[in-house]
């Protein structure tokens, strides 16, 4: 297909994109940021279906079009109590951002309302003195929130309710002992520090306590390390600090802890150099991919493979870069700028080898022919000198060839005006 058959496609095509994205935006200003989405992700889907590439100013509208939608989805889901899918939708919304305004806000809104209506139910069973229930609920509160006010507040008041019981100490001790072999940690751990607190020389109590606290702390390492090998660096990092904050004397807990600060810093420089790279900022994109290195330990064979990937990006851009000297007739540029491509990137971009081939010989016939009409105009040979000159052009289109075919063409005319007819002498 011709550039000039191809025009009217690639203007129905940006028609096209530009009318989806004001629609977009139509929605956006009504605060329809799902169906904002939608018309987006739905254009995106027809290029993909044909196997193309949506262009950029559509691919990054649907990006951030996605980022809003699933940021103002889970706003509406908290709001209609369904924290479990709006914490999803934020999950989702932290592999794509990151640093999205609002995120961490939105998570914690979203973990503390869903640890209110656990603790309200816990409440509930207080009320009914179901204190097994109610410190249940405590702690699942507990274990959403770490530190969370209510559930502190609730384990308070069923410890009071209890400590009121007889033989109170010798009972939540028991009731520690009891919950041990079923590995329930989280319950020995809260009956243990009851009995320490109705009886605080009881030996026995603080070190089941200690062993409770211990083994909470290493089931959130194993939680942590799952997370980490699953590539979910900021879900580690929590479940890292949640061991540090149940037993700060948890053995790696502090080097993990760093570790994984570093790898989710280094995964948001990798997911900003990806957005730069499609952007074509391969500068910028290949700066963010050595600091993620200098970071990570975990991602650094993905970061060299993306590095390879900005490399090629990268002499893309320069190899279209030669073609539009080209294309412009700047032959002896396009071909230094090829040869430089082809330099610095031996494995091979396109069709470059073959045009440097084909600019070298144009060059060269252009010099070739001019050194001859330089010759044959030292000679006095003006029309042999026309007719080299005219071939190099041929070769090679430049300005100063013109000028000097002009240069030429009146030396020719001046020289027979000053010839008399062969009558006339």
């Amino acid at each position: 297909m011709t550039m000039l058959r191809l025009l009217p496609v690639l203007l129905l095509a940006a028609c096209a994109t530009r009318s989806v994205l004001e629609e977009s935006r139509a929605f956006a200003a009504r605060n329809d940021h799902a169906r904002a989405f939608l018309v987006l992700d739905r254009k995106v889907a027809e290029y993909e279906a044909d196997g193309a590439e949506p262009p950029q100013p559509l691919a990054e509208a649907h990006a951030a079009a996605l980022r809003e939608h699933l940021f103002r989805r889970a706003e509406e889901r908290i709001f209609g109590e369904r924290e479990d899918a709006a914490l999803a939708d934020l999950a989702e919304l932290a592999d794509l951002a990151p640093d999205f305004p609002g995120l961490g806000a939105m998570r914690d809104r979203a973990l503390a309302k869903k640890a209110t209506r656990i603790v309200t139910a816990a409440q509930e069973s207080f009320v009914r003195k179901d204190y097994a229930a109610a410190l249940a609920g405590c702690l699942e509160a507990d274990k959403v929130v770490p530190g969370f006010p209510l559930a502190k507040q609730g384990m308070e008041d069923v410890r009071k309710a209890t400590a009121a019981m007889n033989l109170r100490a010798q009972e939540q001790f028991l009731e520690a002992v009891r919950k041990l072999p079923e590995f329930r940690y989280m319950e020995v751990q809260w009956h243990a520090a009851n009995a320490l607190h109705n009886d605080p020389q009881r030996g026995e109590a603080k070190e089941l306590q200690a062993k409770a606290r211990r083994e909470n702390a290493m089931k959130a390492m194993a939680r942590a390390r799952e997370s980490e090998s699953k590539g979910r660096y900021g879900a580690a990092l929590v479940e890292y600090r949640a061991a540090r904050a149940v037993d700060a004397s948890t053995p790696g807990v502090e080097a993990a802890i760093d570790s994984m600060q570093r790898e989710v810093k280094a995964q948001g420089l990798v997911d900003g150099a990806q957005i730069d790279m499609n952007a074509g900022r391969t500068d910028a994109a290949r700066a963010k991919l050595d600091q993620a290195r200098e970071l990570s330990v975990l991602m650094r064979n993905d970061i060299s493979v993306m590095l390879v990937d900005v490399q090629k990006a990268e002499a893309k851009v320069r190899y279209r870069a030669a073609r539009d000297l080209e294309v412009l007739g700047r032959k002896l540029d396009a071909l230094q700028a090829f040869v430089a491509l082809a330099e610095s990137y031996p494995v091979g971009v396109d069709d470059e080898k073959a045009r440097i081939a084909g600019l070298k010989a144009d060059v060269e016939g252009w010099a070739r022919h001019w050194s001859a009409a330089d010759a044959a105009e030292a000679a006095g040979d003006l029309d042999k000198a026309l007719e080299e000159g005219l071939e190099g052009q041929r070769f090679y289109a430049r300005a100063e060839g013109k000028e000097r075919l002009d240069r030429l063409r009146a030396a020719i005319a001046a020289r027979k005006q000053q010839t008399p007819p062969d009558g006339q002498r």
